[in-house]
């Protein structure tokens, strides 16, 4: 049961990353949607920048995403390579996936100051995206770079806020879906040991009052009316099983608690580059996401 239940959660978590290759130089245009010309000198810009400054931009163009969203595969793709240095995580990874028409700007956590998301969703938003809508993709990104290297010197860039609504991605989805998992055994475990059952009713009864403030009164007193029996329903049910299996001296489900075995680590740490100039950095999700 306890394997069923994690194979079914884990398919929301795995993405589909492959990696495109091992890096060639700072621009590596596996998609060719820019010209010969502004590749070559986009290199030279972005080599000298490095030499001067140590932080480090990579531009990557992809053709597809290959079921991945845009957010998982930078990230996975800054932490393979390494962009950036190894202890200042001073990277900066512009990536375009061609036949999905997406973008994003990922930030090292050295540089989320220097470069903000408002600032990479306004470049987006403001520079590459209309260049993109006109085929000009050697503008969309060069002009993209200047901005974003003008940004790490302390110049002016502009910033904008997504709007309302642009925000949520698979990513957050999933995260949502971890969260209501893991707080669903949480509290099961809790009120399955405790001595009364009526305390589920009155957790609903206070999520309900929570969403009145964060809604409105009409949907906070539907959940109230909604989650208040539920809750009592369902102190019921896990307070019985853990009685039952506590008498009995049987493992509990893994719905009240009953996880065994020991803990498992994570493991960490990132690649460096393949071609000598990453430095092993990493990213801690920053940047923005947009389209074309």
């Amino acid at each position: 049961m306890t394997a069923t239940i994690f194979s079914l959660f884990g398919a929301f978590s795995v993405n589909a990353y492959s990696s495109p290759d091992a890096p060639s130089g700072f621009v590596n245009d596996f998609a060719q949607m820019m010209s010969a010309s502004a590749r070559a000198q986009l290199e030279i810009k972005l080599v000298q920048f490095e030499k001067d400054t140590t932080n480090e931009i990579s531009v990557v163009t992809i053709n597809n995403l290959g079921g991945d969203t845009i957010e998982n595969f930078a990230e996975k793709l800054f932490k393979e390579w390494g962009i950036g240095k190894d202890k200042n995580d001073n990277g900066v990874l512009l990536l375009i996936a061609k036949e999905e028409r997406q973008m994003r700007i990922e930030v090292g956590y050295g540089l989320e100051g220097a470069l903000t998301d408002a600032q990479s969703y306004w470049i987006i938003q403001n520079i590459m995206r209309p260049a993109f809508q006109q085929n000009d993709y050697d503008a969309g990104i060069v002009g993209a770079i200047d901005k974003i290297i003008a940004a790490t010197k302390g110049e002016y860039v502009p910033s904008q806020k997504p709007s309302a609504g642009k925000t949520w991605n698979l990513k957050s989805i999933e995260n949502l879906l971890f969260f209501i998992f893991f707080a669903f055994i949480w509290l099961a475990a809790i009120l399955a040991r405790s001595k009364s059952w009526w305390a589920g009713g009155v957790v609903g009864a206070i999520i309900g009052v929570i969403l009145i403030f964060v809604f409105s009164a009409v949907i906070g007193a539907v959940a109230i009316l909604i989650l208040t029996p539920l809750g009592f329903l369902f102190d019921y049910i896990v307070s019985k099983n853990y009685q039952k299996h506590k008498s009995a001296g049987t493992n509990f489900p893994w719905w009240i608690g009953g996880f065994g075995g020991g803990r498992r680590g994570f493991g960490g740490g990132s690649s460096g580059g393949g071609f000598g100039g990453f430095g092993g950095g990493s990213s801690g999700g920053g940047g923005s996401s947009g389209s074309w």
